[in-house]
């Protein structure tokens, strides 16, 4: 029986993400239902194409696709709230 994997830094950063009412209020502007930290988890697993979070530290696909479909573009509204 394999062990459970254990998320690491891309993990965390995707379920400090999760709680925050700015990434929900960014999935929003993306038409993505989004009302509760459940629902941005749940946006993120189906984007990156994972069960758990702990896979986007394991899996260079998973990590890839996080980049490309949550990090840059959060990033991005991020720096535009800001500014």
């Amino acid at each position: 029986m394999q062990a459970p994997m254990k998320g690491g830094p891309l993990a965390n950063l995707a379920g400090r993400w999760a709680n925050e009412p700015l990434f929900l209020e960014w999935m929003r502007s993306t038409n993505q239902p989004a009302n509760t930290p459940r629902d941005a988890a749940e946006f993120i697993r189906a984007r990156c194409c994972i069960e758990s979070r702990a896979q986007l530290d394991h899996s260079a696909e998973a990590k890839a696709r996080f980049e490309r479909y949550v990090r840059g573009p959060y990033a991005k509204f991020r720096a535009a709230a800001h500014a």
